[in-house]
């Protein structure tokens, strides 16, 4: 049975909480060589990566994803989002021109499409009704 990056994740987290400082980067050591018994090193950075947003979700960070038409001011839409969410936040900012203007934010795994694209499609749905 392989195990997934999210399952590596969590043992390391559990493993870390519970070892002292000086000792961290052994377990790091024996994470590696354990990704090489199972031939899978491959899923070193993944492995990180769900770590870190582990380690975000247990220290109260919400994962926020925003994507607008244009570039934005971040600070902007990171202050309006944290008054909004309540807790601290973790942004991930995209741009697409496709959605023509509005904005479409993630929070964890609620979508929130404002997009003018997506409105004009709304529109166009009812009027064909």
């Amino acid at each position: 049975m392989k195990i997934t990056a999210q399952q590596y994740a969590q043992a390391l987290q559990e493993t870390l909480e519970q070892t002292s400082e000086k000792d961290q980067d052994k377990v790091i050591d024996n994470l590696v060589k354990v990704l090489e018994a199972n031939n899978q090193t491959g899923l070193y950075e993944d492995i990180i990566k769900e770590f870190e947003l582990l380690t975000q979700k247990l220290a109260g960070i919400k994962q926020v994803n925003v994507t607008t038409a244009t570039d934005t001011d971040e600070k902007l839409i990171i202050d309006n989002l944290n008054k909004l969410v309540g807790k601290e936040i973790n942004l991930t900012k995209n741009t697409d021109p496709s959605i023509i203007g509005g904005v479409v934010i993630k929070v964890d795994d609620t979508l929130i499409d404002g997009s003018i694209k997506t409105q004009l499609n709304n529109l166009q749905d009812k009027l064909k009704e």
